[in-house]
């Protein structure tokens, strides 16, 4: 029994042993690939141990596998598990491949976020900033061309690699009977070789190879001509004479050769002075004169991965470099020169779509200007490289491994159809000045453009009135507009993100004599309007103190309306013949109208007295107005403020009876002319 328990010891332990060593194996082997640049051969050994061996450098080299093969899915996955395994301490080259990635699958906002956040330096935030707005403007113009995917593509690998005379060559993995029976194992396709078909039968003929003399088992691409033909500059991994120079890693990088034709073959390869076996140089172009070489090349020195230099093709020697306006710390690879000597050339470094865009530097005097994304659709998430135009018929290709493609690299063929003009996003505000109460158009206006309370444009209006201006787009904008003898006008208004919306917005000025007319007008509107006001209050009082009479007539019974007049009704008060003293029996009388007068405070009353018609009229309203005095002064000693009385003498002149001599009327008759009376003058105040 015990030796049956050490038997299952001893092979369990023998059979662990065994398969760490083999999964040590594998990692090893599969780093080995890596090395070498074999991703194609590296990853199914790293998707074989990454379930046991989940070290963050399997993953970083099982992601960059797929980077560089372009399987973008599955890179985006191993960078998310790498980037959540080394969080902040990841290498911020990784992370510009996790960028890079994000971008070509359209994650745009995940992709900028995490550029700002660990690749983004502070002093350069306003820049980068300014480039996502640089490519919203980029975006703007629209397509500038018209592309055709075309029939000579296949699932492999093709892109464009120059013109020859009638001829249209392009680098591809088209594996030729004798020839690429080695792959390559980046990406496990046979290696490149230059092939060409004629330019007028692109749609029906068949790529054939250029030429087998130039042919090897490695790569040859980007071919470029002097323009006699006779010469040849390509791209061709390090190996001449049969014989291949490796670099310490045992990679065989990428030299330019020249050769030159004679017999129609192509003799005389030689490598160029400036290669090195330790770097790549690639992707040669000439200028218009032929004097000068452009090419790309990771040699020491540089600004960062692939820089793009120049040479004088009298020696080949001391290549310069094209500067940090055309390179960038990222690559800049297949230069292309045009007619015009402008430079397009692809780059990830410069603001773009994802992966390689195409850029266009114009020639200046001083040599190329600040480069600009050449657009859509040219440009994409993906790869897009190996740009070339005609700019006399506006016709040319470039490359791209574009998922809409057919698979791998593809050549497109292209006709311009739009300049590159590259503007922020901008709108029209246009609009007239009317005069407010002619509405005729003003001329020698003068109108003011502010933004966000600043002055940025004004201008003064010619006969038509009219004025007009560029605003920028998500903004805020005050127009105002004045003239001589004239009141101002202002508007404000915001825009939006909508290029070239048109804004329309008049303004109105009034002048001063309209200004003053109706100023004068609203002078007499208001005053009106007061009056109308004071009217409507009185007449309010008014009615309200109708209605308090009423109430007080029908409360007191010795308040009557006695014809035109409202009067308080009392005992007969008679006065002695020719005399004004209050008789005693009428101070009773008298009392009664006292308590009424103090019973409503504001009440005023007239006291009116009159005489019968014996004596002359002088003397009879003397004498009555004796008596209407007598009768004021017992209200007042009995508390009666003499504000709210009034004595007045009539005499003779209002009789209750008509005598027409002294003679004609009784005594009774005469006394009942002398009374008094109490009229109500007013019951509130």
């Amino acid at each position: 029994m015990k030796k049956n328990f050490l038997y299952i010891i001893f092979t369990a332990t023998f059979f662990l042993s065994f398969l760490g060593n083999a999964q040590d194996f594998s990692t090893k082997k599969a780093d080995k690939y890596f090395a070498r640049t074999y991703y194609a051969k590296a990853i199914p050994l790293y998707e074989e141990v990454i379930s046991y061996n989940s070290s963050a450098e399997t993953i970083q080299n099982l992601a960059d596998a797929y980077f560089f093969t372009f399987d973008l899915k599955k890179a985006e996955k191993w960078y998310r598990v790498l980037f959540k395994k080394k969080g902040e301490i990841l290498d911020k080259k990784h992370i510009f491949y996790y960028y890079q990635t994000l971008k070509a699958l359209q994650k745009n906002d995940l992709a900028n976020n995490l550029y700002q956040e660990h690749l983004l330096e502070a002093s350069k935030k306003t820049d980068f900033l300014r480039s996502l707005v640089y490519l919203e403007n980029v975006k703007a113009i629209g397509d500038r061309y018209s592309l055709k995917n075309l029939e000579l593509n296949t699932d492999k690998s093709e892109f464009f690699s120059g013109i020859y005379q009638d001829q249209l060559l392009i680098s591809s993995t088209k594996q030729e009977k004798g020839l690429f029976s080695k792959l390559y194992y980046w990406n496990n396709l046979p290696y490149l070789n230059l092939y060409a078909i004629p330019l007028d039968s692109l749609e029906n003929s068949s790529p054939k190879l250029f030429a087998e003399e130039l042919s090897t088992k490695f790569h040859e691409s980007n071919a470029v001509f002097t323009k006699d033909g006779k010469t040849v500059f390509f791209t061709r991994n390090s190996y001449l004479n049969h014989k291949t120079e490796r670099d310490t890693a045992k990679v065989t990088q990428l030299q330019i050769y020249k050769a030159e034709l004679k017999n129609k073959k192509w003799i005389n390869v030689t490598l160029l002075p400036f290669n090195n076996k330790n770097y790549s140089c690639e992707h040669p172009a000439l200028s218009q004169d032929g004097q000068t070489l452009y090419f790309a090349s990771n040699k020491p020195g540089g600004f960062g991965g692939f820089d793009l230099y120049s040479v004088n093709t009298t020696n080949y020697l001391n290549p310069k470099n094209l500067g940090n306006l055309i390179n960038t710390s990222k690559k800049e690879q297949f230069p292309f020169i045009d007619h015009q000597g402008n430079l397009y050339f692809a780059s990830n470094g410069h603001p773009g779509f994802g992966m390689l865009d195409v850029f266009i530097a114009k020639t200046s005097e001083n040599g190329f200007e600040k480069p600009d994304n050449v657009g859509l659709p040219i440009n994409s998430g993906y790869d897009d490289f190996a740009f070339y135009i005609n700019t006399i018929t506006k016709d040319g290709f470039f490359s791209s491994n574009r998922l809409s493609g057919k698979g791998n690299d593809d050549v497109y063929q292209i006709h311009e159809i739009k300049p590159l003009i590259i503007e922020d996003c901008y709108q029209l505000l246009k609009g007239n000045i009317f005069n407010k109460t002619t509405q005729e158009l003003l001329a020698n206006a003068k109108v003011f453009l502010k933004e966000n309370e600043i002055i940025i444009d004004s201008l003064i209006t010619d006969k038509t009135g009219s004025f007009s201006f560029k605003i920028n787009c998500n903004s805020s904008f005050q127009l105002s507009a004045n003239k001589t003898g004239f009141s101002n006008d202002s508007k404000s208004f915001n825009t939006l993100s909508e290029r070239k919306k048109e804004h329309a917005k008049d303004l109105y000025l009034l002048s001063e004599k309209a200004i003053a007319q109706e100023k004068e007008k609203k002078l007499q509107q208001e005053k009106e309007k007061i009056h109308q006001q004071q009217l409507k209050k009185q007449q309010k009082k008014h009615q309200e103190k109708q209605k308090l009479i009423k109430r007080i007539i029908q409360q007191e019974p010795s308040i009557v309306e006695k014809k035109e007049k409202t009067v308080i009704k009392t005992e007969p008060i008679y006065f002695d013949y020719d005399l004004w003293y209050i008789r005693k029996e009428s101070r009773k009388t008298l009392q009664k109208v006292i308590s009424l007068l103090k019973k409503y405070p504001e009440m005023k009353i007239e006291i009116g007295t009159h005489t019968d018609m014996r004596g002359n009229n002088k003397y009879n309203l003397d004498l009555s107005q004796k008596r209407s005095e007598s009768v004021l002064e017992y209200f007042n000693e009995n508390g009666i403020d003499l504000n709210r009385l009034q004595a007045v003498g009539y005499g003779e002149t209002q009789p209750i009876i008509i005598c027409k001599t002294e003679d004609s009327c009784t005594e009774e008759q005469h006394e009942i002319n002398r009374r008094c009376e109490f009229i109500i003058k007013a019951f509130t105040k």
